[in-house]
């Protein structure tokens, strides 16, 4: 009777203590378990948020809507299509179709200067057409693409017979002016910068007064608009690998700010580097200008001064005062 009592009061320590082992590690899992729940769940409710976040901007884009143009077929070809356009992330997205195009055939697509059905030169070259289908990222802000009107989106017969359009569409100017209007004043600034004169200007302001003296990156229109009103235009002409440029031009800009009349407006214009287009090769050609950081006065549509040396902010008032004597 003894010996059974005295097995029963081994037993006793050992099961408690078979337990206590048991509920721990139970505990131990559960807790694991609650752990790796709870990071899945969070990590489930992450995807469903981004998800979510993803969802949202997809339908406040298509809220938005790009602006469809309609090419029509030219040259007796069958090649209508569409030409749609939207802002990306401060960029221009064109996307381009064209449904009598054969398949296999690769097509070159650009935006032109002009309007049909014989617009000039190309301004932006597209991704080819292959298949009928094009989808291209332009790196320009809407103002540039307004700055640069009127436009039109052309496809070639092919890519060796360039000269042959098979369809054309022109961008409209109140509808491509109305987007661009809202996408500027979503980022709360001003559609082109507006002179004295009532003069609209559409290019980047690098620099201004307030009283109608603007100081802007360089596009065709405006500076033809500036030549039309009989401005003092001041060309300088930027490299954006020069040194001396990059130390200049900010003195050229404090300049500006502190002119006080409105018969003067200044273009950066890029030359010889990766951002040089056509329009800013000729007018480098058309006055001779062989070295960066040349500054070219043009009056009345005439050239009135050239000079490729370094100026500091007191030289650039002093020629741009001296000027309107002349």
């Amino acid at each position: 009777m003894t010996n059974n009592n005295s097995q029963k009061g081994v037993a006793m320590p050992v099961i408690i203590a078979i337990v206590a082992v048991v509920l721990v590690l139970g505990g131990v899992v559960y807790y694991a378990n609650q752990s790796r729940i709870q990071e899945n769940k969070m990590a489930e409710e992450k995807a469903m948020m981004e998800k979510e976040a993803m969802e949202q901007k997809e339908n406040e884009a298509m809220m938005a809507g790009p602006l469809t143009i309609t090419l029509d077929a030219l040259n007796n070809s069958s090649e209508k299509g569409t030409a749609a356009f939207s802002e990306i992330d401060g960029k221009i997205k064109v996307v381009v179709s064209v449904s009598g195009a054969p398949r296999g055939i690769s097509q070159p697509a650009h935006i032109h200067t002009g309007s049909c059905p014989n617009p000039g030169a190309v301004k932006y070259p597209l991704t080819n057409l292959t298949n009928g289908m094009s989808e291209t990222v332009i790196d320009v802000p809407i103002s540039k693409i307004l700055s640069d009107l009127p436009l039109a989106v052309n496809v070639h017969k092919s890519a060796a017979d360039a000269k042959t359009y098979v369809s054309c569409g022109n961008i409209p100017s109140e509808m491509m002016m109305e987007k661009g209007e809202d996408a500027m004043m979503e980022d709360g600034g001003d559609v082109g910068a507006m002179s004295s004169a009532g003069v609209s200007y559409y290019g980047e302001v690098l620099a201004e007064n307030g009283n109608g003296v603007y100081l802007l990156d360089f596009n065709q229109s405006d500076y033809e608009n500036a030549i039309a009103n009989e401005k003092l235009v001041v060309l300088y002409f930027y490299a954006n690998w020069c040194p001396i440029c990059k130390a200049e031009f900010p003195l050229m800009q404090k300049a500006f700010n502190e002119l006080d009349t409105d018969k003067v407006i200044g273009f950066r214009v890029n030359y010889n580097d990766n951002q040089t287009d056509n329009d800013e090769k000729n007018l480098a050609k058309q006055f001779g200008v062989a070295y960066q950081h040349t500054k070219v006065f043009v009056k009345n549509g005439k050239q009135v001064l050239k000079a490729p040396d370094s100026w500091d902010k007191a030289r650039y008032l002093t020629e741009i005062n001296k000027a309107f004597t002349q």
